[in-house]
């Protein structure tokens, strides 16, 4: 079964432009080395065996990831607009080989993911025949909070930047590391983007104008 990782490494970097910082947040340093180099080694040092790895950047920041990346036999995808992480998965699908059917997707920024949640949560997807998993937490004030019904079912998710949700006290929440299958991905989010995209605008159809991820995932395959 052939395996493929996308690392998310969007955005502006705004509020740390502002501040005087110019290294892409993705690429700050921890333990000498950029964050995003650090997820990358982490995956590639386990148990799995990955077809391919995906790191979408922004436009204008893609040697300075080829240079952080060096030897690890990435691919650099640029998301030409910043439209969220929803978008920025929907553009890393032209470029998975046709052999993968399980994508794990996470975050430059996510170096605190271990390598045995990755392939825990890899296997209970995989024994459990699910289109879309993701590890959670509980903890306090949750910015993408998970939503259950009375029986433990999984209803929703939502979140309280893009989406304006009210953040709860305390509650479960996403820790950034997720896996879906390619038909999944595919299904869900070219037909977001097909039905919310608006060309003339260049912007989505939803009240931030970009695509969420994971939580349009999760509604996806209620």
């Amino acid at each position: 079964m052939a395996l493929a990782a996308v690392l998310l490494c969007g955005g502006k970097g705004s509020r740390m432009l502002d501040g005087g910082i110019t290294t892409h947040k993705p690429l700050l340093e921890i333990g000498g080395r950029p964050a995003t180099r650090f997820v990358v080694e982490r995956l590639l040092g386990g148990n799995l065996e990955f077809a391919q790895i995906l790191i979408v950047v922004p436009l204008g920041r893609e040697s300075e990831y080829e240079d952080a990346l060096k030897g690890l036999n990435c691919q650099i995808i640029t998301q030409n607009h910043a439209l969220g992480t929803g978008d920025a998965v929907y553009n890393s699908l032209e470029y998975l080989l046709a052999p993968v059917k399980q994508v794990y997707v996470s975050f430059g920024t996510q170096p605190l993911v271990r390598k045995e949640t990755v392939e825990g949560v890899l296997d209970i997807h995989m024994r459990r025949g699910l289109d879309f998993t993701l590890a959670t937490v509980v903890m306090d004030n949750p910015y993408a909070p998970l939503i259950r019904d009375s029986d433990g079912n999984v209803v929703g998710s939502v979140e309280t930047h893009l989406e304006n949700a009210i953040m709860p006290d305390y509650g479960e929440t996403n820790i950034g590391a997720y896996w879906a299958s390619k038909n999944a991905l595919n299904q869900v989010l070219c037909g977001l983007y097909d039905s919310l995209y608006m060309v003339d605008e260049n912007r989505y159809n939803t009240n931030s104008g970009e695509l969420g991820y994971p939580n349009e995932m999760v509604r996806g395959c209620l």
